[in-house]
């Protein structure tokens, strides 16, 4: 007798997860990996690195069949960084672009005249001196041999003076490349101021200087002390200041008219000015020339009476012929 199955539903299900389960194992496994290859190389070269040239040996029978196969390897990614260079922009429209190109061309310029010897100044051109030397110019102007760049009038002009006081005027001028000329006004000396053994040359405004070569005609003047109450002005350069005041140089001019012939001119602070007697004294007229004739007839007067009484003076003061003093 036949038995008929009977179906049950339980285990109905419990196959169709069995089954369901093998199916999705058998998708997600792994298939098995194939047997590796290793390869042998005698070194691993980075990109960019020269490889070694190895010498080719002649194939042999033996190795003849043999294939030589090239393995590119992988040895990962290298960042490789080039330094930045960054370049300005220039931008040749714009006006301060030309004036820097300006700047730097003028600057460049400048430089070059500043070094060359065509700009350089080897003697100055002196106009109107008569006995100052050129060379005793050229020695305190202080731009021989300096570019003429560096020549400034106005400081020439006050070297000048300041060196040579016998100087009146000055005028420099600068012409290039290299010339340097001078005008000059000297001094004309009146007096021949005698003192402590020295000797001055004063002109007719009362600035004293040194004396240069010989000048004819000059007031001999024997000083026994310089003269007092000079006015000068205290903001005046040195080289304009007073020795003596004008009025005093005209008198003493008028005065050399009555020095008797072959006798100089005497000055005394006090005093003033006069001579020395033949006879053997000295005589004193004041610090001017005025009254003089009326002087000189007291004078003649004086003396003649202390002859006769045998009086033999030695200073005689006619400063004031009312009162004449004698000693």
């Amino acid at each position: 007798m036949t038995t008929k199955p009977t179906f049950n539903r339980s285990d109905f299900v419990r196959q169709r997860r069995t089954s369901r389960n093998n199916s999705a194992s058998s998708r997600t496994s792994k298939p098995a990996s194939a047997p590796r290859r290793a390869y042998h190389t005698p070194s691993v070269y980075l990109p960019g690195t020269p490889h070694p040239v190895q010498p080719t040996r002649p194939l042999t029978s033996s190795s003849a069949r043999a294939r030589r196969y090239d393995i590119a390897f992988s040895v990962g990614r290298a960042d490789v960084r080039a330094p930045g260079l960054s370049l300005p922009q220039v931008d040749f429209s714009s006006s301060r672009w030309v004036s820097g190109l300006l700047a730097f061309l003028l600057a460049t310029m400048l430089f070059l005249m500043w070094n060359s010897t065509a700009f350089a100044v080897n003697t100055a051109e002196v106009m109107g001196n008569q006995r100052l030397s050129v060379n005793e110019i050229n020695a305190v102007l202080g731009i021989i041999g300096e570019p003429v760049f560096k020549a400034v009038p106005a400081q020439i002009e006050t070297n000048l003076r300041t060196a040579y006081p016998d100087l009146e005027a000055v005028d420099v001028s600068v012409k290039l490349p290299n010339h340097i000329v001078v005008q000059v006004v000297e001094r004309t000396p009146v007096l021949a101021w005698y003192q402590n053994n020295a000797l001055t040359w004063i002109d007719a405004n009362g600035v004293a200087f040194m004396p240069r070569g010989d000048v004819p005609g000059l007031v001999i003047v024997i000083a026994s002390g310089a003269p007092l109450n000079v006015r000068n002005d205290p903001n005046a350069p040195i080289y304009e200041q007073r020795f003596i005041n004008p009025e005093m140089v005209q008198a003493m001019r008028l005065m050399a008219a009555y020095v008797p012939e072959g006798r100089p001119l005497l000055y005394d602070p006090q005093a003033g000015m006069g001579w020395q007697d033949s006879r053997g004294w000295t005589v004193y007229f004041g610090h001017d020339a005025t009254q003089m004739d009326l002087k000189l007839r007291v004078y003649a007067a004086l003396t003649e009476q202390l002859l006769r009484q045998g009086v033999q003076p030695t200073w005689i003061n006619m400063t004031y012929p009312e009162t004449p003093t004698y000693r």
